[in-house]
């Protein structure tokens, strides 16, 4: 069997090394057929192969006669020893022996960082990728960052330029976590490690991929009798770094055996314990982060109309806008998304040559990008029949913001308010609980309003000044009250909606999916998570069958404290043009909920039966189908 070792130069500086491993070598740049045991990719899915190909024709071009193979990359300072970590992993990996506890594949930004997350805590870990810079640049990085913790567990992180050696370096059963870009490539991947693993492996999909494909795949390699487990993980790069919250199902076995690993690297909430649990099976746990994607569609768009408010009827700039956002994340809405969005404010331009260097986020081109994980929960809450209007709201407020060039085209044409501008709308202040003397004080304090005159207001804690009288004080403070009542109100709305669809999909799909335990691993390390998800928790403890959110009695007293507000801030909105499509939609998915009779849907179905005799139930009558010759006579009569 043939072993083969080399070295080059990393663009760092230090020296790259492979260590020996029983794999196909590249001798005087002429591939040599694989020896035995070595894996052969399949032809439908060459791009193993030709990673292969890069990696050693890379070496070959740098002047190296090194014969390349799949090994273990350790990195090393060049005239230097390597850190005790990669010594331990280089003596530690010789050629065929199973010693990582989990492989990663795929090392763009989350794969990389959930491999560096696993050996920061004492795990030993394989990593490969399609590319073999991006293994390197992994390796070279696990080497820097163990290193320099002190506190970091004996972890390490071993790369692989082949994906037989990468598998037969894992511990069995093997655990492999794949975070690759959903589609094909998984399928690729897949297919791939199905040819290389043994029965009682785990495949562990960490992508934000199609549940359907979950199923497909794990139906696929259970034939071969190898585990397969769909993976949501959400928390961005930092939260795949250091604890992402995590939502694993499928497999229940695969599970238990992955529980040690995901509950060390997972978030950890003081009091709730880590952020992940069995979500069900199938591919349930993709589903739970596909709507747990919706729902943060929703919220950002509300904080994103939230900030508009603050700007177009407060008057108030970028960073006195981040002030607000500052003290209401001390409060009710404290939650990540409302704590970046105060700390992106604050961001200046620095490429502004302007004394006071603008906010950048005042000169980012305003439109809003999907990856498509929006689009299917709303796919699936049309396909399922449920309403997800703030939703809806916000995935409709991305495609509009899209199209720039006809929006400015229309802004020309299109009539309406004029946005605030330093005089007027008194009366609209009034309406939203100001006094008809706040008009004059946002306009005086416009957009160099003092970020701690802001904080002040936002807080109740303004005092009376020469510029600012104690009525207009109060008006102001009363509209920033005002704007996060509505707010409030609106993102429990996107919440109950995402959650009334995983009770369908549950019901549906025969998951069993406990909300409060998805409500428990959503408090930390996600993006959506908030303070407001601990009370979201106890409504589901206390009521595992509670067929909407909003029926709770905690929440529903604290909505009935400050609706009046969420109205006359969504009226505000519209009699200044200032558009709050998410609001108003969360406000109309309230509204439309709590009436016991709603008059327009009686419209609607007695214009069915008059153009299509679909026929009606009377109120009086329920079970029973009725049909009126509603344009000749109004004769009813009923209907089998």
């Amino acid at each position: 069997m043939a072993t083969t070792a080399g070295t080059r130069r990393s663009p760092s500086g230090g020296a790259l090394c492979w260590a020996a491993a029983p794999v196909a070598a590249v001798r005087f740049g002429r591939w040599a057929p694989p020896r035995a045991h070595s894996w052969t990719p399949r032809r439908t899915y060459p791009t193993w192969s030709l990673s292969l190909v890069r990696s050693a024709r890379w070496c070959l071009l740098r002047g190296r006669r090194a014969q390349v193979c799949g090994a273990a990359v350790m990195s090393a300072t060049e005239g230097s020893s390597p850190s005790s970590a990669v010594r331990e992993s280089a003596s530690s990996h010789p050629a065929g022996r199973a010693i990582s506890d989990a492989g990663v594949i795929g090392l763009a930004v989350m794969g990389q960082n959930f491999a560096l997350n696993l050996a920061s805590h004492g795990w030993r870990v394989s990593v490969y990728n399609r590319t073999y810079a991006r293994t390197a640049e992994t390796v070279e990085r696990a080497q820097r960052e163990l290193a320099a913790d002190d506190t970091t567990a004996s972890g390490s992180v071993t790369g692989f330029a082949d994906l037989r050696s990468f598998v037969l370096s894992l511990k069995r059963p093997r655990r492999v976590f794949l975070l690759v870009k959903a589609g094909s490539a998984v399928d690729a991947t897949v297919e791939a490690l199905a040819e290389v693993l043994e029965p009682g492996d785990i495949i562990v999909d960490g992508g934000n991929e199609w549940y359907e494909n979950t199923e497909r795949r794990a139906a696929s390699v259970a034939a071969r009798g190898l585990l397969y487990v769909g993976m949501g993980v959400s928390g961005g790069e930092e939260g795949a770094r250091y604890g992402p919250s995590l939502m694993p199902g499928g497999s229940r076995e695969a599970y238990q055996q992955l529980a040690p690993l995901l509950e060390q690297v997972a978030a950890q909430v003081p009091g709730s314990g880590p952020c992940v649990t069995y979500i069900g099976p199938g591919g349930s746990g993709n589903y739970v982060k596909m709507v747990h994607n919706g729902i943060e569609y929703g919220d950002m768009q509300l904080i994103g109309e939230a900030y508009d408010l603050l700007r177009g009827a407060v008057g108030l700039d970028a960073m006195a806008a981040a002030e607000v956002f500052a003290s209401w994340n001390a409060g009710a809405l404290q939650s990540f998304l409302v704590e970046i969005t105060a700390r992106i404010l604050r961001v200046p331009d620095t490429s502004s040559s302007a004394a006071s260097a603008p906010a950048l986020v005042d000169q980012i081109l305003d439109r809003s990008e999907s990856k498509g994980t929006g689009l299917w929960t709303m796919t699936e809450a049309l396909r399922r029949g449920v309403a997800v209007p703030t939703i809806a709201a916000a995935l409709d407020g991305r495609y509009l913001s899209a199209r720039k060039d006809e929006r400015e085209r229309a802004s020309r044409v299109l009539r309406g308010p004029e946005r605030l501008s330093g005089t007027g709308h008194a009366s609209e202040l009034a309406a939203a609980g100001a006094s008809p003397g706040a008009a004059g004080a946002v306009a005086e304090t416009g957009p160099d309003t003092a970020p701690e005159r802001v904080a002040a207001l936002a807080s109740g804690s303004v005092r009376a000044s020469a510029s600012t009288s104690r009525s207009d004080a109060s008006a102001e403070r009363a509209l920033i009250a005002a704007i996060e009542d509505a707010l409030f109100c609106s993102k429990l709305c996107s919440y109950a909606q995402g959650l009334s669809l995983l009770q369908r999909a549950s019901g549906e799909q025969g998951w069993s999916l406990d909300l409060g335990e998805l409500a428990r691993i959503w408090k930390g390390g996600c993006i959506i998570r908030a303070q407001l998800l601990e009370r979201i928790e106890g409504a589901f403890r206390r009521d595992p069958s509670l067929p909407n959110l909003l029926l709770d009695a905690d929440l529903a007293a604290e909505i009935g404290r400050r609706h009046e507000s969420w109205r006359r801030v969504v009226g505000l909105a519209a009699s200044l043009g200032v558009p709050a499509p998410a609001l108003t939609a969360s406000l109309s998915y309230y509204d439309t909920y709590r009436q016991a009779v709603l008059r327009s849907s009686q419209l609607v179905q007695a214009q069915r039966d008059c153009f299509g005799s679909h026929g009606y139930e009377r109120l009086d009558d329920p079970g029973r189908r009725w049909h009126t010759r509603w344009l000749s006579g109004g004769d009813s009569a009923e209907v089998s």
